[in-house]
């Protein structure tokens, strides 16, 4: 039994590890984008003009759309089949209830010598109708999703910055961390 608790405690510890993280995302006309995905940001009737995307990274290749609503940039991610994956707002750090904030900079703060915050997104999952709910001018709050805070972090570990990207869930509890790969390139990079 105590073998198997090891095993189980190893695998879930690996799991937490960090990661290389490959992406590369790319602009994409309309017409190239899946149809569901094309059907669900028309029914928004979003007032702002949509760009899409390709986000190709080593998870597989998925599209997004990408907008502003209520002075929030918004990204609408889909699977190649057109399938609601979830939806980013992007906010400041400080927006992070005050808990949950302290739980992730303590997480930081363990991790790193020094770091900063590049970037924070709310990242919404759940629903197709609930997460729509998100796009209705002055919903009353009564969404059930399943709300989660991607954060890009340029940290100094051992006298050397890098890019990471956290996923916490609501409750401030790391899910994910990815260190942001370098791309090759025969190019210098200035």
């Amino acid at each position: 039994m105590k073998k198997i608790l090891f095993f189980l405690l190893l695998i879930v510890v690996s799991s937490l590890q960090c990661q290389e993280k490959l992406e590369r995302e790319y602009r994409i006309k309309s017409t190239e984008a899946p149809n569901k995905a094309l059907d669900f940001i028309d029914k928004l009737n979003l007032p702002k003009k949509v760009k899409w995307y390709i986000e190709a990274s080593n998870e597989g290749k998925t599209f997004e759309a990408k907008t502003c609503f209520e002075n929030h940039l918004f990204s609408v991610e889909f699977s190649e089949k057109g399938i609601l994956i979830d939806v980013e707002m992007k906010t400041s750090f400080s927006k992070i209830e005050a808990s949950v904030k302290e739980k992730i900079t303590k997480t930081f703060k363990d991790r790193f010598d020094k770091y900063r915050i590049k970037k924070t997104q709310f990242q919404y999952r759940g629903l197709q109708k609930e997460l729509t709910k998100l796009f209705v001018k002055y919903y009353n709050n009564t969404i059930e999703v399943d709300v989660f805070y991607e954060i890009v972090v340029k940290g100094k570990k051992d006298k050397n910055y890098e890019l990471y990207e956290f996923l916490f869930d609501a409750k401030g509890d790391l899910v994910k961390s990815l260190k942001f790969a370098i791309p090759n390139s025969d190019n210098l990079q200035f």
